[in-house]
């Protein structure tokens, strides 16, 4: 029982075992023991009317459950006729009888004094003797219960069943799918980044959806280790590499003091400039990744204010314009350094490939605001898009060398984003150029 199949098994076989002893209590309600008792003496008036018919002269002529019918006109009553000889009852057209109409019929036929009997939705009053062709009849008039007797026990049944197999199905689909969506939801955070996310009290359940739990925690175990190895690879590397650098620019600068070539020097410096860049790449990202989540609360039109008058700055001296759109004056809740680090990242890389103009557009709605920025240069295709964000992906390996570019600056943006549970998006203009648009969600 402790395996989803028996489980399952044992879940369906109680609500069918439950569902047959309702259907079961149900069926009775729809026959009841047979009630007797005297018949009222408006029955009993109906009844002479009846026989006063059925004797009148014309009444001979015909078959008889024509004259039954005939005889039953501005009744609430249905005339029925029991056979002695055939053992058998004649009625008119009309609903047939149940089954048990005979048996009823049969048992008081050869009563002398008129009986009112009843079972379930139908009613019999008689007999009374009725002489035909050498013939004897019991007559009797059935009648049918109203509509609201006849289906009242149904409804019963019906609202107690459908309660019933509602409340053990919405039980069972909620034991089956509880630990499901708690695998779920565990997942979808140790996807954003939470490498501390662990699904609680699995070793509770012994089935196969325990299983998956204590799988998932060794996995997201196995994940946060080498997550970690990675980061202290990635962060050691880069310091053990910053002692050499520093000792190859102080042979630079003491072999151009002695006037050694200074074409092969230049390139030489140049190469160890791109280093540094790229070890200071590689610690901002390593920082950014392994960042905490302390947030600030700033004036966002404050907050951007330095960098983009750093970027008009920027643009002007590359004779290129940077259209501003009004900054919208919300309060956010962030981490200050990280954030303008991002736009900054986005921003720089639009100014350096645009052609002539670069724009930067804000939206903001109820939950979320965003900043878009868009360049004018050559653009990327819908492939290219989502791959920028990966660390060292360059698009053009000559356009990025010929820029000093070495690929980390839309992964340190990236990683400051998901960092402030947002999202970083890149598409291809309609026209030429790339527009990059970060969403962040307000109140953090």
């Amino acid at each position: 029982m402790r395996a989803i199949m028996g489980r399952l098994f044992l879940w369906f076989w109680v609500t069918f075992i439950l569902t047959a002893a309702l259907a079961v209590w149900g069926s009775r309600l729809f026959f009841h023991e047979l009630e007797v008792g005297a018949a009222s003496d408006r029955e009993i008036h109906e009844l002479s009317k009846v026989r006063e018919r059925l004797e009148e002269p014309r009444g001979w002529r015909g078959p008889l459950p024509m004259l039954l019918d005939r005889s039953a006109r501005n009744m609430s009553y249905r005339v029925i006729a029991f056979d002695f000889a055939e053992k058998r009852l004649i009625h008119g057209p009309g609903m047939p009888l149940p089954r048990g109409a005979f048996k009823d019929i049969q048992g008081i036929a050869n009563q002398s004094v008129p009986l009112s009997i009843k079972r379930g939705a139908l009613s019999f009053i008689g007999p009374i003797q009725y002489d035909r062709g050498g013939k004897n009849y019991a007559v009797f008039l059935a009648k049918f219960n109203s509509p609201e007797d006849k289906y009242q026990p149904f409804v019963y049944f019906f609202i107690v069943a459908l309660i019933t197999t509602t409340l053990l199905s919405w039980l069972f689909a909620k034991s089956l799918t509880r630990p499901i969506i708690r695998v779920q939801r565990s997942a979808r955070s140790l996807a954003s980044g939470n490498w501390k996310e662990r699904i609680q009290e699995s070793d509770i359940r012994n089935d196969e959806l325990g299983k998956l739990a204590r799988d998932f925690n060794s996995m997201a175990d196995q994940l946060e280790k080498l997550w970690n190895g990675q980061q202290r690879l990635l962060a050691d590397i880069s310091h053990e590499l910053r002692s050499p650098l520093a000792r190859l620019q102080m042979a630079l600068g003491l072999a151009h003091q002695q006037n050694i070539d200074s074409a092969t020097l230049d390139r030489i410096d140049r190469e160890a400039q791109r280093m540094e860049a790229l070890i200071k790449q590689l610690l901002d990202l390593s920082r950014v990744e392994s960042g905490k989540r302390e947030y600030q609360n700033y004036r966002l039109p404050l907050l951007l204010q330095d960098i983009l008058t750093d970027a008009q700055f920027e643009a002007a001296n590359r004779n290129k314009v940077l259209d501003i759109d009004e900054i919208p004056s919300i309060d956010i809740q962030a981490n200050g350094v990280l954030l303008c680090r991002a736009i900054e990242n986005v921003l720089r890389n639009a100014l350096r490939y645009s052609r002539y103009q670069t724009r930067i557009s804000f939206e903001v709605t109820e939950n979320h605001w965003s900043v878009c920025i868009q360049d004018d240069g050559e653009g990327l295709s819908t492939a290219e898009c989502e791959r920028i964000f990966a660390p060292f992906y360059r698009a053009s390996l000559a356009r990025e060398r010929e820029s000093g570019g070495v690929g980390l600056g839309l992964s340190i943006a990236k990683a400051a984003v998901d960092l402030h549970d947002g999202s970083i998006k890149a598409t291809p203009n309609q026209g030429t150029g790339l527009s990059v648009t970060l969403t962040f969600p307000l109140g953090q």
